[in-house]
C-alpha cells in the first residue's frame, strides 16, 4: 500500500477533534445502547454476567475499530453496520488488561496500596505501547515484550509521553466522574451515566493511540496507508454494477441498466437496495412481463425476511403498472392483506382479500383474511351487507376452524352495524 500524500496534522493540534470522536451521532447511539445493555447485568445467575461480558466485548470492539481505522487514515466515526473489528480483537485487549492489572491489584491486596500504585504507574507508562502492538500484530507475547515497548517508546520519544499524559487524564477524569455519579445517584442509577463516561473515554483513548500510529507510521516502520473505502452497498461488486447501471440510465438506456443489475441476482443474490433500483429501472423500460416476474420473486424474498411493509410497497408499485399482476402464494397474499390493513390502506386490503377469496376459496387463511377486512368493509367502506355475507359463507365452509368462534362474534357485530346503517338510510 502507498503512503497517504496529504499532510498530517500534529496530534497536539488535532487533540480537540480526537477527543470529540465518540460524540458523533454514529458512535453515540452505539455507546448509549451498550450502556443500556449493561444495566441488565443485575439479572440473576449467569444471565447478568453474560450481559456484562457482552458490554465489554462490544466496547472493546468499538475501541479497536477506532484505533485501527484511525491508524490507516480514516478519521470519521463508523456506523454499526461498518464495524469489522471482531470479537477476537476485543478478547485480545480484554486479556491484555487482565494479564496486566489483575496481578497489580493482587499486589495491592497482599502488600498494600503503595506497591500497587507504583506498579499502576509503570503500567500506565507501558500500556499504550502494549495496546498498539497487540492491535497491530495480534500477538499477546509481543505486546508483553519489554524490548518491543522500549523500541516503540524510543522511536516516538516525547510524542509517546504526550499520549500517555492524555490517557492518564482520561482515566483519572473517567474514574472520578464515575465515583461521583455512583455516590450521588441512588441505587444502580449511577451505573448508566457512569458506563457512558467509561466507554466514551475508552473509545477516545484508542482513537488517540490510532492517531499516534498514523502520525508516526514512517518512524515506526509501519505501512498504514489510507484505509480502503468500504462498499456503499453490500460489496464492491454491487458498487460497480450500480455505478454502471446509473451511467446507462443517464444515457436513457434503462433496459440495459437493468440487465447490468440482473446479473447480481444469480449466485449469492443481491441486497434490497439493488432489487429496488432494478425494479425502478425495469418499470422505466416499460417491460411489464419482466416487472411482474421480478415482483413475484422480490415480494417472496421480502416476506421471507420479515419485510412485509416493503413487500406491500413493491406490490402496489407493480399493480400501478401491471394492473393484472397476481401474486401466486396464498399465504403471502394473506400477509399482504394484513399489512395493508395495518397501515390504513383499507381499499387495497379489501381488494387483495376479494382477489384472495376468488383465487383460493378453500385456503385455510380465508377466515383470518376475512377477520381482517370485514371490519374495514363494514366500518369504513359502507359495505356491511357484503361483509356479513362473506363472514357467513366462511362460517359454512370452515365450521371447525380455530377462528370460527371469533368470526361468529364479528358477524354479530357487523349485523348490528348493518341494522343501524339500514335504519339510518330508511330515515
Amino acid at each position: 500500500m502507498s503512503l497517504a500524500p496529504r499532510r498530517i496534522v500534529p496530534l497536539s493540534q488535532r487533540l480537540p477533534r480526537l477527543l470529540a470522536y465518540p460524540a458523533s451521532q454514529a458512535m453515540l447511539w452505539m455507546i448509549a445502547a451498550l450502556c443500556l445493555l449493561r444495566m441488565l447485568n443485575h439479572l440473576p445467575s449467569l444471565l447478568g454476567l453474560l450481559f456484562e461480558v457482552a458490554y465489554w466485548i462490544m466496547g472493546f470492539k468499538l475501541a479497536v475499530e477506532a484505533l485501527v481505522n484511525t491508524a490507516q487514515g480514516r478519521f470519521e466515526p463508523l456506523g454499526g453496520e461498518d464495524l469489522v473489528a471482531t470479537d477476537g480483537d476485543a478478547w485480545e485487549q480484554i486479556v491484555l488488561q487482565a494479564v496486566v492489572f489483575v496481578p497489580i491489584f493482587a499486589v495491592g491486596h497482599w502488600f498494600g496500596p503503595l506497591p500497587m500504585l507504583a506498579l499502576l504507574g509503570v503500567a500506565l507508562l507501558v500500556m499504550p505501547a502494549a495496546t498498539i502492538l497487540l492491535a497491530i500484530d495480534h500477538s499477546l507475547a509481543h505486546a508483553l515484550n519489554p524490548v518491543a515497548w522500549g523500541r516503540m517508546i524510543g522511536r516516538l520519544g516525547a510524542h509517546y509521553f504526550l499520549v500517555v499524559l492524555i490517557l492518564a487524564v482520561l482515566v483519572l477524569a473517567s474514574s472520578v466522574l464515575q465515583w461521583i455519579l455512583l455516590a450521588v445517584l441512588p441505587g444502580t442509577i449511577g451505573m448508566l451515566p457512569g458506563s457512558f463516561i467509561e466507554l466514551y473515554a475508552l473509545v477516545a483513548g484508542f482513537h488517540v493511540m490510532g492517531y499516534l500510529i498514523h502520525e508516526h507510521h514512517a518512524v515506526l516502520g509501519l505501512d498504514v496507508s489510507q484505509a480502503v473505502t468500504r462498499a456503499t452497498f453490500a460489496n464492491p461488486m454491487e458498487d460497480e454494477a450500480m455505478a454502471q447501471a446509473e451511467a446507462l440510465q443517464a444515457q436513457g438506456r434503462p433496459a440495459e441498466a437493468a440487465d447490468t443489475l440482473e446479473g447480481l441476482f444469480r449466485g449469492r443474490g443481491a441486497s434490497d437496495a439493488v432489487h429496488d433500483r432494478y425494479h425502478q429501472l425495469v418499470a422505466a423500460s416499460g417491460d411489464r412481463v419482466r416487472l411482474a416476474k421480478h415482483a413475484r420473486d422480490y415480494v417472496c424474498s421480502l416476506l421471507a425476511t420479515g419485510k412485509d411493509k416493503r413487500a406491500l410497497a413493491v406490490l402496489s408499485e407493480t399493480l400501478a403498472i401491471v394492473p393484472d399482476y397476481r401474486h401466486e402464494l396464498p399465504g403471502d397474499v394473506a400477509r399482504l392483506v394484513a399489512q395493508a390493513a395495518k397501515t390504513g390502506q383499507s381499499q387495497l386490503a379489501v381488494a387483495l382479500a376479494e382477489e384472495f377469496e376468488a383465487r383460493f376459496p378453500g385456503d385455510e387463511n380465508t377466515p383470518a383474511v376475512l377477520m381482517t377486512v370485514a371490519p374495514l368493509m363494514a366500518e369504513k367502506l359502507g359495505r356491511e351487507t357484503d361483509a356479513l355475507r362473506r363472514l357467513r359463507d366462511a362460517l359454512q365452509r370452515f365450521p371447525d376452524h380455530a377462528l370460527a368462534a371469533p368470526m361468529r362474534v364479528l358477524a354479530g357485530e357487523v349485523e348490528r352495524l348493518q341494522q343501524i346503517a339500514g335504519g339510518a338510510r330508511a330515515r
